[in-house]
């Protein structure tokens, strides 16, 4: 003997049931897909270091994705042509100077500015150096209502023996 089949109210109930069911379910991994997938918006990298003879760099000096420059950390180096490198200086504000100057043409090179910069993100080897770099930061950003986010903390050690080293994000 077969079971009586439910009523037809309740059978278009369980099609409209699942017909819904499926189509949240497509909607919901559609959002999932574009969540996980970058934009199709091209990405543009700056390898200034090595165009400049740097060779050896495992990083790019930034990426500009969706009008927004991602700049790597900058320290007081001066590529001077092929694997020559003028380097680290030992005083803590000279350093972080030359940091600022670096960041500053990375941007340029990248279509931006200082005065777009959103965020950096400062590492010191040794905080008791933290009050010196403020006076340097300060001066690359004298306007209190136009600085950008920042954070800024001790490491361990940074590269080259490198005492200070300065990374940003910044608009196009």
């Amino acid at each position: 003997r077969t079971a009586p089949r439910p009523p037809l109210r309740t059978r278009m109930s369980r099609t409209v049931d699942l017909a819904i069911g499926a189509a949240v379910g497509a909607v919901a991994a559609l959002f999932v897909s574009k969540l996980l997938t970058k934009p199709e918006e091209p990405t543009v990298t700056l390898d200034a270091r090595n165009e400049e003879g740097g060779k050896g760099w495992v990083y790019n000096s930034a990426q500009i994705y969706g009008g927004v420059v991602y700049a790597s950390g900058q320290v007081a180096i001066q590529v001077l042509g092929p694997n020559k490198v003028a380097g680290v200086e030992t005083d803590a504000r000279i350093e972080a100077d030359f940091c600022m100057e670096n960041l500053k043409q990375v941007l340029k090179e990248s279509g931006s500015d200082l005065s777009k910069v959103m965020r950096t993100t400062c590492l010191l080897a040794d905080i008791k150096d933290y009050a010196e770099f403020n006076k340097i930061y300060e001066a690359y950003f004298p306007d209190k209502a136009t600085r950008p986010a920042r954070v800024c903390f001790a490491v361990k050690s940074l590269p080259l023996g490198a005492k200070v080293e300065v990374a940003c994000e910044a608009y196009v």
